[in-house]
């Protein structure tokens, strides 16, 4: 992996935790809907609490994890392949040192499971 300087440190940090918000709010729209469906009378409150559970015990510490596990470069070039944040939103350093790990999320994508808006399994 690319050594990377104090500055492009600092903006991996920065568009790894936008990376983090963007998919965390796709899952927690999932949620929202359902608590909406549950407000419009469409659910059952066990139905919601299910779904509740659902986003924690899944979802959430889907996303926890893999953003405990992998390093900054890793969660960028991931979220760059996900169209989570564009490779413009990188400084012109940064996207050539991220561009083959970008590549290799994007091979890796091809052939993935999805869940809501970007989680993949397999």
């Amino acid at each position: 992996m690319a050594d990377f300087s104090k500055r492009e440190r600092a903006e991996l940090r920065r568009l790894a935790a936008d990376v983090y918000e963007w998919e965390l709010r796709g899952e927690l729209e999932v949620l929202d809907k359902s608590f909406s469906d549950w407000r419009r009378g469409k659910l059952l409150s066990s139905e919601l609490s299910d779904a509740i559970h659902e986003f924690h015990q899944h979802a959430a510490r889907d996303i926890w994890s893999m953003y405990q596990t992998l390093k900054d470069p890793e969660l960028v070039a991931r979220g760059i392949a996900l169209g989570a944040i564009s490779d413009d939103a990188l400084s012109a350093e940064l996207r050539d040192k991220i561009k083959p790990l970008s590549n290799h999320f994007r091979e890796a994508r091809k052939g993935a499971v999805y869940r809501a808006k970007g989680i993949w399994l397999a």
